[in-house]
């Protein structure tokens, strides 16, 4: 018996999608990372490593971090889950202890 109402399935769903959002955003990653030679060989003018270097430098680490804080979302809602599962498995032995101080009476 569930004594805390907790609807599963939409958390489940949520981290589905979550995780997916994370593939997506390193997909978008890895092609920002695949642009860069091809960028660099059609530059003109010069600066080509420089277009590079700051690639390199400002987007994919915030790329990074932005897959981890997607990542840290799931990682969260695990967390979340597992505290509602302890608090209502306490609830239940609770619940079965005031049960047996009761038979007793």
């Amino acid at each position: 018996m569930v004594y805390f109402q907790f609807l599963r399935s939409a958390v489940q769903g949520v981290s589905s999608g979550i995780g997916q959002q994370q593939q997506i955003a390193t997909g978008v990653m890895e092609t920002i990372r695949g642009f860069i030679p091809k960028v660099q060989s059609a530059w003109v003018g010069g600066d080509e490593e420089a277009f590079a270097a700051d690639v390199q430098r400002k987007i994919l680490p915030a790329m990074v971090e932005l897959i981890a804080a997607i990542g840290g979302i799931n990682l969260n809602l695990t967390k979340a889950t597992g505290i509602v599962d302890q608090a209502d498995a306490k609830a239940k032995g609770m619940a079965d202890q005031l049960g047996d101080q009761f038979a007793n009476i």
